[in-house]
């Protein structure tokens, strides 16, 4: 008697007879019909078929995944709405990651509001050249202003752009370069929330210098000369190995097709901290979320892993359960600095964590 394991069923084969068993349960009733050879593989058989359903249970449909899209979208679309007629205050969170999110989703054949997104597109490349009238921190002259940052990249994600927008990125980019330390990294901004802004100079370099690596940034001179003195501090300087370091360092070496030793190790890094949920976390102290998983999905989808690949369905998956009826995904507030708080309003990171499961799903599909 042979027995022959197949991807979703058992063939009992003995002899000329071939026997088919559609699941683990089926195995098990040839001990009730008598065969008592069976015995000493039933085990067996349940265990590895066991393990074949966990790996196949995150596998979900293209339509689902493009329902969550849609859902997510929407979602964006009415919170970017909302935040601007009550505050009316240009943002990363309900600006800038909103429209790379749209512009994304638009370019993989997903139906956006066009209308939206051109409102939402004017208004940040309107918005001046990024810099924040805070004063720096003590010792930190050159703290980066990220929201020129997260602008740029927001402005940048459109193939074409318009003159405004075009102008909007420019004034974005010259602020990103004289922000640049000398030695070509960005400094954080201490005491300001993960994960838009945060303390990891590592994370702000690899985004500062994923801005300056836009089509539209390649006509000045300035701008690739920052962006190389970037790219050159990243490589010279191990990973603090925040998630959202490697995530970016993958996307930005994939996209400038860097030298695989750079990013091809940190891609292995981000499966290895996939969670039993599918998802990914910011920190270790944190569950699984909309802004790491998306950023994750990005990342390995960007680092060529297709929509097959267990790790992508396994992050799919999770987007997809977790997502809530009105579109979005929940979302927890990081403090700015350890034993504080997080903020009062989940608001900004709701819709922040929701641009960036989008911006996953669209690239993973």
């Amino acid at each position: 008697m042979t027995l022959i394991l197949r991807r979703n069923s058992i063939q009992q084969a003995t002899g000329d007879r071939v026997r088919v068993f559609a699941s683990a349960t089926s195995a098990v009733e040839l001990l009730a019909l008598g065969e008592p050879d069976m015995r000493w593989i039933v085990g067996i058989v349940l265990g590895m078929l066991s393990t074949t359903a966990s790996a196949e249970e995150p596998a979900v449909h293209a339509r689902e995944v493009d329902a969550a899209i849609s859902r997510g979208l929407n979602f964006l679309v009415q919170d970017a709405a909302a935040w601007k007629a009550k505050h009316n205050c240009v943002s990363c969170h309900h600006a800038a990651l909103v429209i790379w999110a749209m512009q994304e989703a638009r370019q993989s054949g997903s139906k956006v509001d066009e209308p939206a997104l051109a409102e939402l597109t004017r208004w940040v490349a309107e918005s001046g050249d990024g810099r924040t009238g805070v004063p720096r921190p003590d010792g930190i002259p050159k703290a980066l202003n990220a929201k020129a940052v997260w602008f740029a990249l927001g402005l940048a994600a459109d193939p074409n752009p318009a003159h405004v927008s075009r102008q909007g990125q420019r004034l974005m980019l010259q602020t990103i370069v004289r922000d640049q330390g000398e030695n070509g990294q960005w400094f954080s901004w201490p005491n300001t929330r993960p994960p838009i802004f945060g303390n990891s100079d590592e994370s702000m370099t690899a985004l500062a210098t994923l801005a300056l690596s836009s089509a539209s940034a390649a006509e000045d001179q300035t701008v690739i000369a920052a962006r190389d003195k970037g790219l050159r501090w990243l490589a010279e300087t191990p990973s603090d190995n925040d998630p959202q370091s490697l995530a970016v360092r993958v996307i930005l070496g994939a996209r400038l097709r860097r030298p695989a030793a750079e990013w091809e190790p940190l891609v292995r890094l981000i499966k290895e901290r996939q969670q039993a949920d599918g998802g990914w976390r910011q920190a270790d102290s944190m569950p699984s979320d909309a802004w790491a998983t998306g950023q994750a999905l990005y990342a390995l989808a960007q680092a060529g892993l297709g929509s097959d690949d267990l790790s992508i369905e396994r992050g799919r998956a999770s987007l997809i359960k977790s997502q809530r009826a009105n579109g979005s995904w929940a979302m927890t507030s990081r403090p700015t600095k350890p034993g504080d708080d997080g903020a009062d309003s989940l608001i900004p990171i709701t819709g922040a964590g929701s641009a960036w499961a989008v911006l996953g799903l669209v690239r993973s599909r």
